[in-house]
């Protein structure tokens, strides 16, 4: 099945505060959810089974090579085309019916000359989330975050300063965990460092993380890790009733 048939995209392609009306979006079977939405910095929306009743959870993918401006111009001029982790995860939505709003923004300070991250966005990906939230369409209960390479860091970077709003999280790729108690994925390769003794450490103060180094994968190669078992898992977390992690 081809990702048209089941997918319905909304492109947001500027960055500056632009409202954008869903009423008459369709994609396949799928209906976009009527309102309007203020988007201020470049995203892509991908909705799954809104059809379904009831309100769908959020899923916030962020990329990486945000410092890179070669990079950021292919996930602009390529209008965020998927990666194998989050295309696992959207067809694993997908495949088990579940009503699911995914945002992939862009990091829209990557055209910086200095080297900027996934924490700088914060405020505008905070601010996306609260206007779905606040129009019935999302369940504050059921935020995630996850990311490779610079986006893995950023979903570290985002349980660990917003747990007030994403019950867990999944990072890949990236080799700087931090103290949180959101619920963190964690995966990396061999062309990250191995962080057992790092995770050991922080689990000992508190730290609520799963790791698994993977030296079997290059960079991004750890997407296969995303398998069903682990996303029903990391799913079932919500913003009060979080798993603690082994």
């Amino acid at each position: 099945m081809s990702k048209m048939k089941y997918y319905a995209h909304l492109i947001v392609a500027a960055v500056a505060v632009l409202a954008v009306s869903c009423s008459t979006q369709r994609g396949g079977s799928l209906t976009l959810p009527s309102g309007d939405f203020t988007y201020n910095l470049p995203c892509r929306v991908v909705n799954i089974h809104t059809d379904l009743p009831g309100r769908a959870l959020m899923v916030v993918w962020l990329h990486g090579g945000v410092h890179d401006q070669a990079k950021h111009d292919y996930f602009v001029k390529n209008h965020l085309d998927m990666c194998a982790a989050d295309d696992s995860i959207l067809q694993y939505l997908e495949r088990h019916q579940i009503k699911a709003i995914a945002l992939l923004p862009i990091c829209h300070k990557a055209s910086s000359p200095t080297c900027v991250t996934w924490k700088e966005c914060a405020g505008e990906v905070r601010h996306i989330i609260n206007d779905y939230v606040s129009k019935g369409l999302v369940d504050p209960e059921r935020v995630y975050v996850a990311g490779s390479s610079d986006g893995g860091d950023g979903a570290w970077d985002y349980a660990a300063d917003h747990g007030d709003v994403f019950a867990a999280a999944i990072a890949m790729s990236s080799e700087d965990p931090r103290m949180t108690s959101t619920p963190v994925y964690f995966f990396n390769t061999a062309s990250e460092a191995d962080c057992t003794a790092a995770v050991d450490a922080l689990k000992r103060q508190g730290c609520n993380v799963t790791y698994k180094h993977c030296p079997q994968y290059r960079h991004g190669g750890d997407a296969a890790e995303c398998t069903d078992q682990l996303l029903t898992h990391f799913f079932s977390n919500t913003l009060h009733h979080r798993h603690t992690l082994p």
